[in-house]
């Protein structure tokens, strides 16, 4: 058997490197003007999936993930469970006064079409995280560390990825304590990121995790309202509190942690 070489052993942590510091580098010459940031922060989006295709080409990997054929289990898991997460939120807020809907907000059939318009274009866009997260990263930490521990590692990256946007643009659209909602998002993106691994695992293709991803953007933040440019949804309330990348999606995502750790166990190992 050939010895590995050294970039074949630390390929994860390598990677993780490049792509959080040429996302955090990135972020901060974009906001020095904070017009241009709020303009253009989401090209940052692109660049796990394009240090993902640089690594494959220098390892000359393959990468089956769209190819590989989705069941109908993982697609229905992706696309429900970020609409339940989302409208359990909304519910929990009605119920407990911490937010109320706002009635010039309702949905028509119109707005629907929208979302489902929506959704569908910005699948391209999430692509660009998917591919390089859930697409490279996460089936090579399984391979060495196992379904739970992967994920962990994932989730702690991915977390760490969003920081700097997060912070820059609740400053420059002046959404309150932005340290504390970095630290609040950043938990729960480590914490929703064992849904999306279990998306993954479900069949071995990032079609369904794609749907999650961007079913989750863009019903999140028409429900719940949008932390990053600090505008309410159909539910009005403090964003911080009942967003689900707030507080109240991160006491849920608490919840059901242990429960998709236990289901990991359950699903068939990842061919090598």
């Amino acid at each position: 058997m050939m010895k590995k070489s050294i970039f074949q052993t630390n390929e994860a942590i390598i990677y993780a490197v490049a792509v959080l510091l040429m996302t955090w580098v990135l972020t901060i010459v974009l906001f020095i003007s904070p017009s241009i940031g709020l303009q253009y922060f989401s090209v940052v989006m692109f660049i796990p999936a394009l240090v993902a295709l640089i690594f494959q080409k220098i390892g000359h990997q393959d990468f089956n993930g769209l190819n590989t054929k989705m069941t109908l289990k993982s697609l229905l898991f992706g696309i429900l469970y970020p609409l339940v997460f989302v409208l359990l939120c909304a519910l929990l807020a009605q119920l407990t006064g911490i937010g109320k809907i706002n009635p010039d907000k309702i949905l028509n059939i119109r707005d629907l079409i929208k979302i489902v318009i929506t959704i569908a274009i910005n699948i391209f866009t999430v692509l660009g995280e998917e591919y390089g997260w859930r697409g490279f990263l996460l089936p090579l930490l399984t391979k060495q560390y196992g379904k739970t521990k992967a994920t962990i590692v994932v989730g702690i990256i991915w977390a760490l990825y969003h920081v700097p946007v997060v912070y820059f643009l609740t400053q420059a659209t002046g959404l309150s304590h932005p340290l504390f909602l970095c630290a609040i998002q950043a938990c729960v993106v480590f914490m929703i990121s064992f849904p999306f691994s279990y998306c993954y695992y479900l069949s071995g293709s990032l079609i369904p995790v794609l749907f999650f991803h961007s079913i989750w953007n863009v019903v999140n933040t028409t429900v719940l309202g949008d932390i990053y440019s600090n505008n309410q949804g159909l539910m009005e309330g403090n964003l911080l509190v009942i967003n689900g990348e707030g507080v109240l999606g991160l006491l849920l995502s608490a919840i059901v942690i242990f429960w998709f750790i236990k289901k990991f166990k359950k699903i068939e190992p990842m061919v090598s």
